[in-house]
């Protein structure tokens, strides 16, 4: 028995989600690191990795959401999502595998925690942009999550426009909870309890 391409891509986005946030409360500080050796190295890699690897998988629960609604808007959301998987990757990239390198050489690791400072406020932006337009393409077919996706996406791409929100360690995990609460709704829809 197969199972429907909507319950697939409901899993994909709950493993996407909830594998970062179960392990982002390891997330060390490049101080930490500084202080802490080849064991806060390792956790670190490990809270990076894992959210990397999660972003292939929210990108493949979201091709299936994309297929459910197979319009231009739906596919402009999907396009603008993947433009901030690319810059979130490149953020965590520096953070979790190039800052442990360079840890010993402050300006070094001050330029790595720019640089992941601007991929992360242009993945925020991306994906906040992103979430208005599924909330867009969902409007029709379910009302909760297409309002959900507007109101947290305006909150995640104006937070980051006018500097409200800080992307540090605090407010990367408020950003995925946001997105979490936007993935668990979607779901629901997925599963057809928002129809």
């Amino acid at each position: 028995m197969s199972t429907p391409p909507e319950r697939r891509a409901a899993v994909a986005l709950l493993i996407g989600v909830a594998a970062p946030l179960l392990i982002m409360g390891m997330h060390p500080t490049g101080g930490d690191i500084a202080q802490g050796g080849a064991r806060l190295v390792l956790i670190n890699h490990m809270v990076h990795g894992v959210s990397i690897g999660a972003q292939p998988i929210i990108f493949l629960g979201l091709l299936g959401l994309w297929r459910t609604l197979r319009s231009d808007v739906a596919t402009a959301a999907l396009v603008f999502y993947a433009f901030g998987i690319v810059a979130i990757v490149s953020a965590a990239v520096f953070s979790g595998f190039v800052a442990p390198e360079v840890v010993t050489d402050r300006q070094l690791l001050l330029y790595t925690g720019q640089l992941n400072r601007g991929f992360a406020n242009v993945s925020v932006a991306a994906i906040g942009v992103s979430l208005i337009l599924w909330g867009a393409a969902l409007w029709i077919k379910a009302r909760v999550p297409g309002a959900a996706g507007v109101l947290l996406g305006a909150i995640l791409s104006l937070g980051v426009l006018t500097g409200l929100l800080h992307l540090n360690v605090s407010g990367i995990v408020f950003v995925t909870v946001l997105q979490a609460v936007w993935i668990v709704l979607v779901v629901g829809h997925l599963r057809g309890a928002f129809q």
